[in-house]
C-alpha cells in the first residue's frame, strides 16, 4: 500500500507533530509513506517540517508549494503537479492534514479513483474554517480527535462510516514517570526543582502554553492570588514564552504583588530538560487548546502521571476523567483555586489522580493503536474501491 501525506507548512505547528508520528508509524508498520510538506517558505525561512521529517526518516520531498494560505497560482500549479504525481507513482490514496492541501487535493484528484483522507485537528467545530467544509464532505475517511467535531461533521452532511475517532497520542516512554515516583530527592524531577529554586515542600502548580492574552493568563493569576494567600507553600509556574509575556502575565503578576514570590517564569524547554521540568510539578493546569487543539501538552502531563486541572473547552473534558486523572472545572479563579488548594491539603488524593493519569495515558494514548486503526482504516477504504 502506498500512502502519500500532504502538509501545506513548513512551520513546526501544532498539528505536524502528531502528523508526522503518524506517517512514521505507519511507514514502519509497512506501509510504503511518501510525506510532502511545503516548499514554499518567506525568506530564508528553515523549514522546520522537511527537516524534522527527514530525522524521522521521512523523504523530506518539497517539489510542491502547499502554501498555507489560499495562494490561486501556486495553489492552481500544485494541482497539475499532484495529479501527474499521483498517477506516475500509483499512490493508493492521498492523506491531507490541513485545509489547503486538502483543497489542492480535492482539485488533483477529481475523476480519479484515488480516494481522498483526511485529518481534522480541531477540536472546537467553530474553529473549522468555513471554506473546508467541503473539503471534509469530500473526504472518504475523515479522522478526528474530537466527538464534538465528529457530530458536526456528521449534522454537514459526512456519512458517519466515513468518519473514525481516534485518540491522540503521546511518546509514553519518553514522559514516563520515574521508579518511585517524581518527587523522590534523587529523581530528575527533584534536581531541576532545585536547580529552579524551589524546595521540596513548594507545591508546584505549572502550564506549559505560549503566553498570549486568549490562553487567560488573567484567570490563572486570580487564581493565584486567591491559593496564595492561604497557602504560602503555593508556586505557579509558567513553561512558555510569547511576545506578549510581559504585557499578558509578568506585568499583571507583578501588579498583583506574585512575581518572583508565587509566580515564575523559568522560559521555554526542550528535550530532556522539558521532561524534567514537567516531573518537577505536583500539579498540570492548562485552559485553553492553542494551535494544536488536541492538546498535547495534556497528554505529556498524564503520560508524566500528573493530575490534571483543565476548562471545558474543545478536547479537554474528553483528555480528562474528572475526578479520576484531574478535574474539569467552571471557568472561574473560585474553581480553579479551590481545587488547588484541595490537592495541596491532600497529598494522598493527588498522588492517587497522578498514578490513575499515567495508567488512563497508557491505555489510551498509543501511538501503535492509533496506528493499527488508521491502518485498518485505509485497508477498509481500498476495499470499497475495489
Amino acid at each position: 500500500m502506498r500512502a502519500l501525506h500532504l502538509f501545506s507548512n513548513y512551520k513546526w505547528t501544532g498539528p505536524a507533530e502528531p502528523a508526522h508520528a503518524l506517517a512514521a508509524g505507519l511507514h514502519q508498520r509497512g506501509v510504503e509513506v511518501v510525506f510532502r510538506s511545503s516548499g514554499y517558505t518567506k525568506g530564508d525561512a528553515r523549514n522546520h517540517v522537511a527537516e524534522r521529517g527527514a530525522a524521522r526518516g521521512l523523504a523530506p520531498l518539497t517539489d510542491l508549494d502547499l502554501s498555507k494560505h489560499r495562494s490561486p497560482w501556486r495553489d492552481w500549479r500544485d494541482a497539475r503537479r499532484l495529479r501527474a504525481l499521483v498517477a506516475r507513482e500509483r499512490f493508493d490514496l492521498v492523506h491531507c492534514h490541513l485545509a489547503n492541501d486538502t483543497r489542492i487535493a480535492r482539485r488533483a484528484l477529481a475523476g480519479l479513483a484515488t480516494p481522498l483522507v483526511r485529518t481534522v485537528y480541531d477540536t472546537e467545530p467553530a474553529r473549522i474554517a468555513r471554506f473546508d467544509w467541503r473539503g471534509l464532505r469530500a473526504a472518504r475517511r475523515v479522522f478526528v480527535f474530537a466527538r464534538g467535531v465528529e457530530g458536526a461533521l456528521a449534522a454537514a452532511g459526512v456519512a458517519p462510516a466515513r468518519i473514525v475517532h481516534l485518540e491522540a497520542t503521546v511518546d509514553l516512554e519518553r514522559f514516563k514517570p520515574e521508579a518511585g515516583g517524581s518527587r523522590r530527592l534523587d529523581s530528575a524531577g527533584s534536581a531541576r526543582r532545585r536547580a529552579l529554586g524551589f524546595g521540596p515542600d513548594d507545591f508546584l502548580a505549572g502550564i506549559v502554553a505560549r503566553v498570549q492574552p486568549q490562553r487567560r493568563f488573567d484567570l490563572l493569576l486570580d487564581a493565584a492570588e486567591r491559593v496564595a494567600r492561604a497557602c504560602p507553600r503555593f508556586r505557579l509556574v509558567v513553561i512558555g514564552r510569547g511576545s506578549k509575556l510581559e504585557a499578558v502575565a509578568r506585568e499583571p503578576a507583578r501588579a498583583r504583588g506574585l512575581l518572583d514570590r508565587v509566580v515564575f517564569f523559568p522560559g521555554y524547554f526542550e528535550g530532556a530538560d522539558y521532561v524534567d521540568v514537567l516531573r518537577a510539578l505536583d500539579v498540570k493546569l492548562f485552559l485553553v487548546p492553542g494551535t494544536d487543539g488536541t492538546a498535547r501538552a495534556v497528554r505529556e502531563a498524564l503520560a508524566c502521571g500528573l493530575p490534571v486541572l483543565c476548562t471545558r473547552r474543545g478536547i479537554l473534558p474528553e483528555l480528562v476523567r474528572d475526578g479520576v486523572t484531574g478535574r474539569v472545572l467552571d471557568e472561574t479563579p473560585a474553581a480553579f483555586a479551590e481545587a488547588l488548594a484541595a490537592l495541596m491539603n491532600e497529598p494522598e488524593a493527588c498522588r492517587r489522580l497522578g498514578e490513575a493519569a499515567r495508567k488512563d495515558a497508557e491505555a489510551r494514548f498509543s501511538l501503535a493503536r492509533q496506528v493499527e486503526t488508521v491502518a485498518a482504516s485505509y485497508r477498509a477504504l481500498l476495499a470499497e474501491a475495489a
